[in-house]
Order: structure tokens, then C-alpha cells, then sequence
């Protein structure tokens, strides 16, 4: 083999430390703007690189400065250098091996959509000498005593909305509308722009050039980068980390300053502005910047902080060597020798990004599928889904493949094969025969008690648990504004009456006699109709039964309309009734039988026989204590509207009426529980594929 010729235009320079503690060497190349790392081994050969002749030459030549090197590891280097492209191509073959590449990299237009659509990067322009230039006015905005000014600013400012944390959430959800989003945007423009002027300034104060700002593109999100690979040529591992954190604290900063301003501020625009800038900033800052798991700022902090170079593929490559191990048992070396405390720092990182990007591209997947037309939505979640989970997979398993001559039966295989087995009977085997579903055993009709308006109680006259009768007076309540309204339309009557009164002595009044009257008439219906919703304001009775979830209630204490002050239950016969997922409808038959289990164990099991069932999924749970937030078995959500709050299923349920084949007398009311029903036997497996296919269905229509 030729030793080939080295491009003239790269330049080595001293590199950092390893992580072993030996030297290293970086060679950069400036037309690509990227650097490589050497050992010393190949910087000895640079040092005496000699191009032009036979490799075996070259062997000897370095043998005669008291060197050692095998005819392999020349090779290897001389790949090493072809294949990045680091040494001048003479020849036609070598040419074209550059065409080969430049085929390579043109890759058909649909993989170029899909590789590109998810992320890609638009450089608008080189920042040149401003940073340079503008360079003492960022010293002083980050020098020790405004920092420290930031930080107790900072510190009250975060007391103060704690104080006040009602009035922040409820200005949240003021601009949680078009025009807030909107808003939102403007200000994380603003904000990351802060931020990468964060990464170019403290580069250029460490003399690293800041070769382009540019535009980044998330999933269709823009956000700002900022290109400061010459970092990578600074020895002291700490400056590199202040560079990568540098975006992170500019943001941090930013958030104490408004979220001062923000709390020391009347209401007006500046209050508005620190709003968003506090949030942005406290949101981008805790919630994406700081991940170690995907290539922002926080992977480049922990690989500066543990001093790994390539973190993310020396951790995937030793995570897939352990999970071959633990599987197989192959016995391999790993692919690097690491001290057992940092190869399992790396094993245990690479786990953790597989578990957290599975979760992220599910969630980008469902993201762009909501975010476009239904067509192009179903197009790419299949792309996001096959191209970012599946197909890793599958490489790995045609991995295993190609490994199978390797293959034995020892302990870490039988090991695996039991627990394979064991998860396959869990999924395939019919192992549940019953269904427990959340139910309310219910003996009354219920009538809830609202007041009519705002309003005052006066008087109660009911406790709970007591009976009362149809028509019985309850509770008298007062209204101020109404007492007002009363007391205007009297003092009105007796001024038209005093016209009525003296309209002998007046021709004037004589004459308007007809219009006085027909006044009083009106004023009269009007005090009338006062009178009635004044006295309406109490609360009757609208049928006999007996109190139920009575208020802690209090003679002059205010209530409003939307505020429920307790209920009668009129008790009658015995009824269950139970929710279903949709999952498991089909199980269901004609006068399906089971048993009611109360939930405190209060009485015995009741048998309950299946009358009916609802046609249509329940949009509100009527009964609460099946709702999760007051500890029933229900997972809902809180929904406000029409004056009123409901609790929604987070999944789709079906109503289920039962009737019991004995009287229950020890039910008071209404009493949770559950229903079990038997059923025949299933599956985790088809159950899955029951869900799976009828989410398909129902996703599939136009």
C-alpha cells in the first residue's frame, strides 16, 4: 500500500486531556469546519509521515526513530484519514471514491424527507467581529456583582409569587388562547435568542470563533442555534462546559429578572412581558434544555462534565453489548475497556435515552398527527413510528441474527428463555375469567339543591338525615339587592299615589288622572312580582324524602347559585349501576349475572342481573365517589361550562343497569363498589389487539 498524501490545509494543535489522562491531538479541518481527535500514536506519525512511498518503507523509517508501529495499524490510520477525507485524491479510483460518497449522500428524495422533516438546520449568518465588539458589555451583565443582583432580585421576586401563586396560575390561563400562543411564540424567539448570544459570547471570551447563528427546525418548530464547534479545541474541559451552559444560565437569569418584575409590577404591559418572558424562560430552561437525552444543551453539559467524547454512541454500543449478555450470554468483550463504575454510568445513560426518546417520538408522533390534515397526519405518525422505534429494533434483532453461530445453551440462555416463555403464557394464555367493574349500588331518586341566586341564608331549619315532607319549608334565604329593588318599587307606588291623593287640588294632576293610574298599575305587578321572587329565594321542599350531603351551613352566611346545598333522597327500590370500558363490551350477554361488592365491605354480596345497557359512551359520571378525584376507581377530569362543573371519563365507558334479586335494606343511599362478572376466558393479547384495532377503525374514517 502507497502512503497517501495529507491535505496541507488541516491543522493539528494540542487537545484536552483523555479520559485516561493521556495526551491527545486535534486535527481540524476548516473546510468542513470539524475536528478530529488523535492519540499520540498517530501523532507520531503525522510527525513523520512521509506520502509517496511503500508502507513497509514507512515502517522501517519510523523504526529508525526508536518507534513501534505494525503494518495494521498504518492501515488502519490511512482508512481513518480516507475515509474522512483528510488526504488528496490523485488517482481515477480515488476520485472515484469521492463520486461514491457524494452518491451516497444524494439519497432518494423520500428518505431525505423523512430524515429531514423531524430536525434540520438553516445558518443565517456569521456574527463576525460584533461579538467581539459588543464583548465588554456581556462582561459586565455577567460579572460577579450583577450576577449576585440577578440573584437576590431573584430570590424575592420568586417569594413574592409564591405569595401571590393564585394570581400567576390565573394569568396563565387568561392567555391561554390564540392570541397568548401567539404572544407565547414572540417571546421564546426572544428568549432563545437571548440564549445562544449566551453560548456565542462566553465562546468568544475563551478566543473560540462563533462560525454561524442559525435557524433550527423542530418537528415544524423554529428555535435558534448556535455553531460553536471550535470549542472543541480548548484543553480545559471546564471552559467547554461553561460554553454549553452558558445558554441555560442566560435563560435562568432571565427568569429571576421577570419574575421580579412580574411581582413588583402593577397591571399593565411590563407586567404582561415579564409574564411571558418568566415562563418561557423557567419552561424552555427546566423542561427541554436541560435533558441530557436529546442533543441540546444538557447532553453536551454531561458529556463535558464526565469527560466522554461521543457519549450517546459509546453508551448505545456498550447498552447493546449488556443486553446481548444478559440475554445470550455470548461472553464478548465490551466494545471499549471502561472501569466497571463508568461502563455502567454509560449502560445505565443509554437505557434511560431509549426509554425517554420512546416516549418522545410516540409523543412527536401523535403531535404531528393531531397538528395536520388527517391524511398526512396517518402518513407521518406511520413514518415517525416504523423509522424512529420500530426499525431500531429491527436492526438489533437482524443483529442477533447474524450472531446465532455464536449461540449456546448455557445458564443466561435458559435464563432467557424461561422468562420469554413466562411472558408469552401472561399474553396468550387465558388467564382472567371475571370482570370487576366500578359501580354505586342506589336505593333513591335524588333531587340536588341550588340556591335560585346569590344570596343570604337566614334561617335553617333541617339537619341531615331528617325526613321531610313535600312542600316543606327548608331554608329562607334574603336578598340585599332584591330587599333594595322592593324598597324603590314602594317608595314609587306611594309618590303616584300621593299624586292620586292630591289631585283635586291640582288641574294638572286632573288632567294626567288616567296616565297616574295606569303608573300604579304598572308599579303595583312590578312590587308584585318582587314580592313573589323575594319569597321564591326559600328553599322548599320539592318532594318527601330525607336529607342527604347537608353543607356545613350557618345563619348568615352567603351562597351562590352554582353552589350545592345538599339533597333529598326519596328511597325506593334497589338498583346497580356500573361503567364498562368499550374494550370489553363484547363480553357482555343478555341477563348476564354477577355480584355487587360494596366497597367497605358493609353489607354482603349482593347477586345483580344485567337489564340494560347504554348505547352511547357516558360524557358525565354521575355518581362521585367513582370519581378519581374523590377517591373512586374512575380516571376523569374536571370540565367547567353551563354553570356548572362535570367529571368526564378520560376513556370511553358504557352505562350499565343492574337489578338485584334481593332487597337490600341495609343501603341507606347510594354505595360504591364493584361488580363481578364471569365471563369467558381472555387474553392481555387479545385484548391489546381488540384496542389497537378498534382505535383503527376508529381513526380511519374521513
Amino acid at each position: 500500500m502507497i502512503v497517501p498524501s495529507i491535505r496541507q490545509d488541516l491543522k493539528l494543535s494540542e487537545g484536552p486531556k483523555k479520559e485516561d489522562g493521556s495526551a491527545s491531538w486535534l486535527l481540524y479541518d476548516s473546510l468542513r469546519n470539524k475536528y478530529f481527535s488523535i492519540n499520540k500514536k498517530a501523532f507520531d506519525l503525522l510527525k513523520n509521515w512521509s506520502s509517496g512511498i511503500e508502507t513497509t518503507e514507512f515502517i522501517e523509517k519510523i523504526k529508525k526513530s526508536n518507534q513501534s508501529i505494525t503494518q495494521e495499524e498504518i492501515e488502519e490510520f490511512i482508512s481513518f484519514l480516507n475515509l474522512n477525507n483528510l488526504t488528496i485524491k490523485k488517482t481515477g479510483d480515488e476520485v472515484k471514491s469521492l463520486v461514491v460518497q457524494k452518491e451516497k449522500l444524494n439519497k432518494h428524495w423520500l428518505l431525505k424527507i423523512i430524515h429531514n422533516y423531524l430536525f434540520f438546520k438553516i445558518p443565517l449568518f456569521k456574527p463576525g467581529n460584533g461579538l467581539e465588539n459588543s464583548l465588554p458589555f456581556a462582561l459586565f451583565l455577567g460579572s460577579q456583582a450583577s450576577r449576585l443582583l440577578i440573584y437576590i432580585l431573584g430570590i424575592i421576586g420568586i417569594f413574592l409569587t409564591i405569595q401571590n401563586y393564585e394570581t400567576f396560575l390565573t394569568t396563565f390561563s387568561y392567555f391561554f388562547n390564540v392570541n397568548g400562543l401567539i404572544l407565547f411564540g414572540i417571546t421564546i424567539v426572544f428568549v432563545k435568542a437571548l440564549h445562544e448570544l449566551g453560548h456565542a459570547y462566553v465562546a468568544t471570551y475563551y478566543k473560540c470563533k462563533v462560525s454561524s447563528i442559525g435557524l433550527a427546525m423542530l418537528v415544524f418548530f423554529p428555535f435558534l442555534y448556535t455553531d460553536t464547534t471550535d470549542a472543541y479545541k480548548l484543553t480545559d474541559h471546564r471552559k467547554r462546559l461553561l460554553i454549553n451552559f452558558a445558554g441555560m444560565l442566560t435563560e435562568l437569569h432571565l427568569a429571576l429578572l421577570a419574575t421580579f418584575v412580574w411581582a413588583v409590577s402593577p397591571e399593565g404591559v411590563i407586567k404582561s412581558a415579564s409574564f411571558f418572558i418568566a415562563t418561557s424562560s423557567w419552561i424552555s430552561s427546566l423542561l427541554i434544555n436541560i435533558s441530557p437525552f436529546m442533543r441540546f444543551d444538557g447532553y453536551y453539559v454531561l458529556s463535558d462534565f464526565l469527560k466522554a467524547e461521543n457519549l450517546q454512541p459509546r453508551s448505545f454500543a456498550l447498552g447493546r453489548w449488556q443486553i446481548r449478555e444478559w440475554i445470550f450470554g455470548f461472553k464478548f468483550q465490551p466494545p471499549e475497556q471502561l472501569m466497571s463504575q463508568r461502563r455502567w454510568t454509560f449502560i445505565i445513560y443509554a437505557w434511560m435515552t431509549w426509554i425517554y426518546r420512546f416516549f418522545i417520538f410516540i409523543g412527536i408522533a401523535l403531535l404531528v398527527y393531531y397538528l395536520t390534515f388527517k391524511i398526512l397526519g396517518i402518513i407521518l405518525f406511520i413514518i415517525e413510528i416504523v423509522w424512529f422505534i420500530l426499525l431500531p429494533i429491527w436492526r438489533e434483532i437482524k443483529q442477533w441474527w447474524r450472531l446465532r453461530s455464536y449461540m449456546r445453551f448455557n445458564w443466561t440462555s435458559l435464563r432467557s428463555i424461561f422468562i420469554f416463555s413466562v411472558f408469552l403464557a401472561a399474553m396468550l394464555v387465558p388467564w382472567r375469567s371475571s370482570l370487576s367493574l366500578p359501580a354505586v349500588i342506589d336505593r333513591g331518586e335524588v333531587v340536588d339543591i341550588y340556591p335560585r341566586e346569590d344570596s343570604e341564608i337566614k334561617e335553617i331549619f333541617v339537619i341531615s338525615d331528617q325526613q321531610v315532607e313535600k312542600g316543606d319549608l327548608l331554608i329562607t334565604m334574603v336578598s340585599p339587592s332584591l330587599s333594595n329593588k322592593v324598597d324603590k318599587a314602594i317608595e314609587r307606588v306611594k309618590m303616584i299615589q300621593q299624586k292620586l291623593d292630591r289631585r283635586i287640588g291640582s288641574e294638572a294632576d286632573m288632567s294626567n288622572l288616567m296616565v297616574l293610574e295606569n303608573q300604579l298599575k304598572v308599579e303595583f305587578e312590578i312590587l308584585k312580582s318582587l314580592k313573589e321572587e323575594n319569597e321564591n329565594l326559600s328553599i322548599y321542599a320539592p318532594m318527601s324524602g330525607v336529607i342527604k350531603d347537608l353543607k356545613y351551613l350557618n345563619n348568615g352566611q352567603w351562597v351562590n347559585i352554582k353552589e350545592k346545598l345538599f339533597s333529598i333522597v326519596q328511597f325506593n327500590d334497589t338498583k346497580v349501576v356500573a361503567f364498562i370500558s368499550e374494550n370489553y363490551l363484547y363480553k357482555l350477554e343478555d341477563n348476564t349475572t354477577g355480584y355487587f361488592v360494596p366497597k367497605n365491605n358493609e353489607f354482603d354480596e349482593t347477586e345483580v342481573v344485567l337489564v340494560s345497557q347504554n348505547n352511547t359512551s357516558t360524557e358525565e359520571l354521575p355518581y362521585l365517589s367513582l370519581v378519581s378525584t374523590f377517591g373512586g376507581s374512575i380516571a376523569s377530569r374536571e370540565v367547567k361550562g353551563d354553570g356548572k362543573v362535570i367529571y368526564r371519563p378520560e376513556e370511553a365507558l358504557y352505562q350499565l343497569n343492574f337489578s338485584t334479586s334481593t332487597e337490600v335494606e341495609t343501603v341507606q343511599w347510594r354505595t360504591a363498589g364493584k361488580v363481578k362478572i364471569q365471563t369467558e376466558n381472555y387474553n392481555i393479547f387479545q385484548n391489546l389487539f381488540n384496542l389497537v384495532s378498534s382505535t383503527l377503525i376508529e381513526e380511519s374514517g374521513f
